[in-house]
């Protein structure tokens, strides 16, 4: 079943989930949980987070997965009974996770993504209303809200989270590429952007390259970047006003809740 994007309103609480564990998200904090078995702990750490906190207060919830990898499809190709297999070539098939797709209307894409059964049918146990969504729809609909001028050939939209870069290509305003690069340090985010704009057979003078999020922990990647290239722009940075921003690990998409 398709999910839409809303906003949520003060009384939101955004869930987001990894391979590590899980972050709790309101408009003022981040409360972080580590977990080796995240559909195993799931319940006992989401329990444990509402018993601690007024759970009379929140009055919507949205899930957010960063587990596993997601697959754009263009939506005039979709064909939901064969959901499973856009997936074969970014993850293997596991019985206990369930598939789900976003629809992005704005560029007439399908987000395609799976995650866990068991926390799916947990989150459906609470009497509050419930949104599941991909992070990569986050970021998409972020970038197709931003405005811009139209003297640019390619944008190069580029998302850092721990040891992975994310990536979204726009032609003008046609969105062309979109991937996930596991890194380790600075030479190995270079690999990657260098090895799109080969790919795509781009010049540098007609390439802006849009770091989203300017994030202090991430200031590395930045020098390093602009030692090659100069077209360079930050949307939105640290938001200083949210409780230990720094434990979540994909910060630019913390204070995120549509």
């Amino acid at each position: 079943m398709p999910n839409s994007s809303k906003t949520t309103n003060k009384k939101g609480l955004s869930i987001h989930s990894f391979v590590n564990g899980f972050s709790f998200c309101t408009k003022s904090k981040i409360d972080f949980f580590s977990s080796t078995n995240n559909q195993k702990n799931f319940i006992e750490i989401f329990n444990g987070y509402l018993d601690q906190e007024d759970k009379d207060w929140f009055e919507s919830i949205k899930f957010v997965s960063f587990h596993n990898a997601s697959t754009f499809v263009p939506d005039s190709l979709f064909d939901n009974s064969r959901s499973k297999n856009y997936l074969k070539l970014y993850t293997k098939e596991r019985e206990n996770e369930i598939v789900s797709y976003d629809n992005i209307e704005q560029v007439s894409q399908i987000n395609v993504y799976t995650f866990p059964k068991s926390i799916s049918n947990n989150l459906k146990k609470v009497n509050i209303n419930l949104e599941i969504s991909h992070y990569n729809t986050l970021l998409l609909n972020n970038i197709l809200s931003l405005e811009f001028s139209n003297g640019i050939e390619y944008r190069l939209f580029i998302h850092l989270q721990s040891e992975a870069l994310d990536v979204f290509l726009f032609q003008k305003k046609e969105f062309k590429f979109n991937n996930r690069f596991l890194i380790s340090n600075e030479d190995e985010f270079l690999y990657y952007l260098f090895f799109i704009v080969e790919q795509f057979d781009m010049e540098t003078e007609g390439l802006e390259i849009v770091l989203l999020g300017k994030i202090k922990r991430y200031e590395s990647y930045y020098k390093a970047l602009n030692q090659y290239h100069n077209h360079i722009k930050f949307i939105d940075g640290d938001n200083n006003q949210i409780k230990n921003l720094s434990t979540h690990p994909a910060p630019y998409l913390a204070n995120n809740f549509s």
